[in-house]
């Protein structure tokens, strides 16, 4: 079981080194989403580090992960926000979850433990927006939205907003520890799927952004 799940961490982890160098050569800080981008995979970077190091050193509070997963959701929904019709909406909406967020962090769940209420509200007001925006670009037969790399970018967390609400949401230990195929956990089958989806997606957004200034 335990060189199963070396091999399952080991190629999340290759995925995101790879994808963090494929951003820092092939997006440019100019841009702001490509911004945004760089940023996000570094605090993932920065997290694994910290990670590393507590159980190095045995510790084990979960404040980074709740900190890590906090600025993923507000980045997702900044660069949500430059492609909906109504941004105004999505920056209230934002105004919300960090102030829901902060109150979660000192007063709900607290810091010693990982903020699932948080997590699964920005996961929601995502999902929600990004469905409502694909909808009316549907409606309104704009097709072209659907082929685009802008498209391709926020369907990105789609599938890991999903997956790791479907697993916070119930807070149930034994919906987590089911087991599968073999001695494989249930969550550990689930985040390496929605890992792998994400940083597939997101290298085929940063190449495909990449070719088109290459083209140009």
């Amino acid at each position: 079981m335990l060189l199963e799940l070396l091999k399952q961490l080991g190629i999340i982890y290759i995925l995101l080194i790879v994808t963090f160098l494929n951003s820092i050569f092939g997006l440019t800080w100019k841009q702001q989403t490509h911004r945004y981008i760089i940023l996000l995979l570094s605090v993932f970077i920065l997290n694994e580090i910290i990670g590393v190091v507590c159980t190095l050193f045995f510790f084990t509070f979960k404040i980074n992960f709740t900190i890590t997963l906090f600025i993923h959701a507000i980045l997702w929904l900044l660069i949500l926000k430059k492609s909906v019709r109504n941004p105004r909406i999505v920056t209230g909406l934002l105004i919300a979850f960090i102030t829901f967020s902060l109150c979660d962090v000192f007063f709900i769940e607290g810091w010693e433990l990982f903020n699932c209420y948080s997590f699964i509200l920005g996961a929601f007001i995502y999902l929600i927006v990004f469905l409502i925006e694909s909808f009316y670009q549907l409606k309104q037969e704009n097709f072209s939205f659907f082929f685009s790399n802008q498209f391709i970018l926020l369907m990105t967390p789609v599938l890991f907003f999903i997956g790791l609400t479907f697993m916070f949401g119930f807070k149930s230990h034994e919906v987590i520890t089911t087991v599968f195929f073999g001695k494989i956990e249930l969550y550990r089958i689930i985040i390496l799927i929605v890992n792998i989806v994400y940083y597939t997606l997101l290298n085929i957004y940063i190449y495909r952004e990449k070719k088109q200034v290459y083209d140009f």
